[in-house]
């Protein structure tokens, strides 16, 4: 939150001079919320490598996220594009530690572009705020968090594919079966199953720790959801109240979330529903959709972590403990 406030005001400042869109001022802050995280995760010495990714995913993320507010054919497009190069970034931690680290602040755009409360216009302008959003996340998150003081190990894995080429491949069937989901459910909103499994895919350490992960995940953000939906119903659209409920959400999230993701999951859901609920999108009425979206979100992160080459705890023919591999690279991301 040292750095959520700042960014959150430096967008604000920008509107005494220009118009900057709501939706990039909310992907400054989603990305000052991921971000923070995601650079303590990388060695100090490869800071310009996690700022030149995480530019990077912002333009990416930011021209997947116009696709998919246009046409059908463009949606399809968008949707292939956002499951491609989400899944790409982390097929790339395979390459070394420099590609590692820029994978790691390169996917945080990817959760963050799905928070936009208004369709984003496929427009130069609306590309340029967005990648203006970005530079300030980026710069307060460099000026107010500390690196990693050295480089992780690196260890090789036993497997005939590697950890990230698994969770990359996991992830890509995930994505594609919750944007077919979203279709199907509530083609407006795609952002509650898309959102769900990237939060319940990161991090994946094996088959029961993505399911443990993935049931706290699941029950926290449908509890959150559920309350804030109907905390919301008794407030009007632009209600003051709901901005304040979200940053105080997102504090008690980042506050709880060492004991565990069930009240992360939970905090920042909440939020999201009290964002959407300040833009008129809130209300019972939506409830189904959104319990519904988060639900099949998580069983398809689930599913795939299971089912599509899942990483093995450990090997009981040749004895490897490829745990170690995987946590070597994971993503500590916004999820």
């Amino acid at each position: 939150m040292t750095v959520v406030l700042p960014v959150f005001w430096s967008m604000g400042q920008l509107t005494t001079w220009w118009s900057p869109p709501v939706d990039a001022v909310v992907f400054a802050v989603m990305l000052a919320l991921g971000l923070p995280r995601a650079i303590q995760a990388v060695p100090r010495d490869h800071l310009p490598v996690a700022a030149a990714g995480a530019l990077a995913g912002v333009v990416i993320a930011t021209g997947c996220g116009m696709l998919l507010s246009g046409t059908t054919a463009q949606v399809l497009l968008g949707a292939a594009a956002f499951a491609v190069t989400a899944s790409a970034a982390v097929w790339l931690r395979r390459f070394g530690a420099a590609w590692r680290t820029a994978s790691i602040t390169a996917g945080v755009p990817f959760t963050a572009v799905l928070v936009h409360p208004l369709p984003l216009d496929r427009t130069w302008p609306v590309l340029g705020w967005m990648s203006v959003g970005g530079v300030v996340a980026v710069c307060w998150t460099l000026a107010l968090t500390s690196p990693a003081a050295t480089k992780a190990p690196a260890r090789r894995s036993r497997q005939r594919l590697a950890p990230s080429t698994r969770q990359a491949v996991q992830l890509l069937g995930a994505l594609a079966g919750a944007f077919v989901a979203g279709e199907l459910l509530d083609p407006d909103h795609l952002v509650w199953p898309v959102l769900t499994v990237l939060l319940v895919s990161s991090g994946n350490r094996g088959r029961a720790d993505v399911l443990r992960k993935g049931a706290q995940r699941m029950a926290g953000a449908l509890g959150g959801t559920a309350l804030a939906t109907w905390a919301t119903s008794s407030l009007a659209p632009g209600d003051n109240l709901a901005v304040v409920a979200v940053f105080g959400l997102l504090a008690l999230a980042a506050g709880l979330r060492p004991f565990g993701y069930v009240f992360w999951a939970g905090g920042v859901t909440g939020a999201l529903a009290f964002l959407y609920g300040f833009f008129g999108q809130g209300g019972t009425e939506v409830l189904a959709h959104r319990l519904i979206g988060i639900a099949a979100g998580s069983v398809l992160a689930v599913l795939a972590a299971w089912y599509v080459l899942p990483i093995r705890a450990r090997g009981r023919s040749t004895g490897d403990n490829t745990t170690r591999d995987a946590r070597a690279d994971r993503t500590d991301s916004a999820a």
